[in-house]
């Protein structure tokens, strides 16, 4: 082959093939470029200082919960997590998770599920895997410091109970949030505050309340070497983030009748709600049977969580907010107020009784032949066969619409979460229940409470607060007064209230015959009535006939008659007629709440005793809380003057779960 020269070799075509590879490959690296500094600049810039900087998160005290006149019922108290940092913790090479798991008393795999869960944030992210750790597991990693890379010992806060009461329902519990919650918050504004190990309100007020008792967060940047060790601070801690301790929270329930009420429901299964009707703060709620708050604070073990979980008698559901009962005869009052202000029936209208009624081939029956009854009457001795007619009369489309005036039919808005609506038939509705159709049979029962009508405790201790007030219904609230720790000041709680649409003469008629129920001859809750006090109640009894067993027993009641200073709703399940088991609870609680008399031995510790100071001084160390209890005491005057009635008895109780530790169990031998 001929050699080539210089002028063949240097070639246009040959230029021209060199020069547009030189542009290609400029041309590549020009997008790269673009791409690394401008698409994706934002990004690594970000991780590049992220591997320089160790985010310590500073997890705010929750806020403190008090009682009406400035009792701690539940506050923070220290507790320590173990975490894990998966930037240094180095399971294989240095045998870190074996010796971890010994330390902890579990498998490995629990660990690794623990940090798996947490596997979507940082490598930086410290992810807890082990909650409130006792004096054991800290000094056995502290003693093992340099074995344990990445496993640090964090500084937090748990619930601790120092009232001696459960409250279960009202307070609700805190527990870590799981998944299925993250989940949720990924569209809220919640969704980079939460972190797998982080505890959230989950049931009752604390859920209700959980952005103001949580408090924020606050964050320390540290700057890392390679291996991830923390070095210095940032910027001498310029860039630190501060966080706000929760809010504490003042409630309207008084320990002292909270306590009262839970003991004389009892082993009974039902609900107690008590209400201040001048403003709907919840003096005392109890849903019956209850649990342990203890068991949710702090390190929550599988099996205990399951047996309140799988327990039959159910004790994590709210029986005051979250059943539909049927009311029985307290519903006569409002189809009473109906028939009036519908004109359905004059003022005194009369009716005789003859103890049954019969439409079409049924017949219903009453407990007595009442003869001749008006009005007033057909409450006292609670007449069926009067209410029978009466709701034949109005029409099942009012008696909805009367009852939604009352606040049936609807959530009162109650801030211990999970409240049902209940249920109050109409013509569409009883079309939708029947679709073959029904007749005006179906109704007669509805007139006095019964078939296909459901309220809740919650409902019916608002009820009677509307007539305490007149006819002004005011929403129930367990949180009194919040206050705002970034300000310092205490604000009082927002909440509503309304008059309803009823005349005063027909409240005032309604009124009179309730007083009659208690106080008059033929009254259907005389065992409501303080023996020899001038202290007048009115009511109303309510036996609910209960197609799975034995009646419920409902009593609903005010006091005093001329002044309401309290509501109260006593529902027991399965117990017979409401004024032979709910009026004498009523009359007791009523009784203590405005006399501080008892008529039952208390438990061998009572809020204000020195047994009672000393169990909170040991729990709290003699630590104040972050703003001082005695502002809270001046903030909330008491509603009663009630010295606390001394224990009779020196019954030892039954010691909680955290009570375990020696110290606890010195102090409760010494109680008992």
């Amino acid at each position: 082959m001929a050699d080539l020269n210089e002028h063949e070799f240097a070639s246009p075509l040959r230029g021209r093939i060199m020069a547009g590879a030189i542009i290609i490959v400029f041309l590549g690296f020009l997008v790269r470029f673009v791409q690394l500094q401008i698409v994706e600049g934002p990004a690594l810039r970000g991780a590049a200082i992220e591997q320089g900087l160790k985010k310590i998160e500073r997890v705010p005290v929750r806020g403190t919960i008090y009682d009406r006149r400035g009792r701690v019922v539940a506050a923070s108290v220290p507790s320590f997590s173990i975490a894990v940092t998966r930037q240094d913790f180095d399971p294989v090479r240095k045998q870190t998770l074996p010796l971890l798991a010994r330390i902890l008393g579990v498998d490995t795999n629990y660990i690794l599920e623990r940090i798996n869960q947490g596997g979507f944030y940082t490598r930086f992210q410290p992810i807890k895997v082990w909650r409130d750790a006792d004096a054991r597991i800290i000094a056995a990693i502290e003693e093992r410091r340099d074995l344990l890379p990445g496993v640090d010992i964090v500084s937090e806060s748990k619930r601790e109970y120092v009232a001696p009461v459960r409250a279960s329902h009202l307070l609700g519990y805190t527990k870590e949030i799981s998944e299925s919650m993250l989940n949720r918050l990924d569209s809220t504004a919640d969704s980079d505050y939460y972190h797998p190990g982080d505890v959230v309100g989950t049931t009752g007020m604390e859920q209700v309340r959980e952005r103001e008792l949580r408090g924020a967060k606050g964050y320390e940047f540290k700057a890392v070497d390679a291996r991830g060790q923390a070095q210095s601070r940032l910027n001498n801690g310029i860039t630190d983030v501060p966080g706000l301790d929760g809010d504490n929270v003042q409630l309207g329930m008084d320990i002292d009748l909270q306590e009262y009420a839970e003991q004389l429901l009892g082993a009974y299964h039902g609900a107690i709600v008590a209400l201040d009707p001048r403003n709907g703060d919840i003096l005392a709620l109890v849903s019956k049977p209850d649990f342990d708050l203890d068991l949710f604070s702090g390190k929550t073990s599988k099996r205990e969580y399951q047996s309140v979980m799988l327990d039959p008698d159910h004790p994590l559901y709210n029986r005051a907010t979250q059943t539909r009962y049927p009311p029985g005869s307290t519903w006569k009052l409002m189809m009473a107020a109906a028939c009036l202000t519908t004109k359905t029936i004059p003022f005194d209208f009369k009716l005789s009784c003859p103890g049954s009624f019969t439409f079409g081939n049924h017949t219903y029956n009453d407990d007595a032949v009442h003869g001749s009854v008006d009005i007033h009457q057909s409450i006292v001795r609670s007449c069926d066969v009067f209410y029978y007619r009466m709701v034949l009369k109005l029409g099942i489309d009012s008696m909805y619409k009367y009852a939604r005036e009352f606040g049936f039919d609807q959530p009162t808005g109650v801030d211990v979460g999970h409240e049902g609506s209940g249920y109050i038939p109409n013509t569409k509705r009883m079309n939708k229940l029947y679709p073959r159709g029904w007749t005006l049979g179906y109704v007669v029962s509805q007139g006095i409470g019964q078939g296909e009508i459901g309220v809740t405790p919650m409902q019916q201790a608002a009820y009677m607060a509307t007539w305490a007030n007149h006819g002004v219904w005011v929403q129930p609230h367990a949180a009194r007064m919040i206050c705002n720790m970034a300000t310092g000041k205490w604000d009082t709680v927002a909440y509503k209230s309304r008059k309803i649409h009823v005349p005063d003469s027909v409240i005032e008629t309604v009124r009179r015959a309730m007083y009659g129920v208690v106080n008059e001859p033929g009254g259907t809750a005389h065992q409501a009535a303080i023996p020899g006090s001038k202290i007048m109640i009115a009511g109303k009894t309510g036996t609910a006939q209960n197609p799975h067993g034995k009646d419920h027993a409902w009593f609903d009641c005010f006091a005093p008659y001329d002044q309401p200073k309290i509501a109260i709703c006593v529902l027991v399940e399965n117990a017979g007629f409401g004024g032979v088991v709910s009026a004498p609870i009523a009359r007791k609680l009523i009784n203590y709440y405005l006399t501080g008399t008892r008529e039952d031995p208390p438990p061998a510790i009572v809020p204000n005793t020195p047994a009672y100071r000393e169990l909170k001084l040991l729990k709290f160390g003699g630590k104040s809380s972050p703003v001082p209890l005695k502002a809270v005491e001046t903030a909330a005057a008491p509603a009663v003057s009630a010295q606390p009635v001394k224990p009779k008895t020196a019954a030892k109780p039954a010691p909680k779960r955290h009570a375990g530790r020696t110290q606890y169990e010195i102090a409760w031998r010494r109680m008992g």
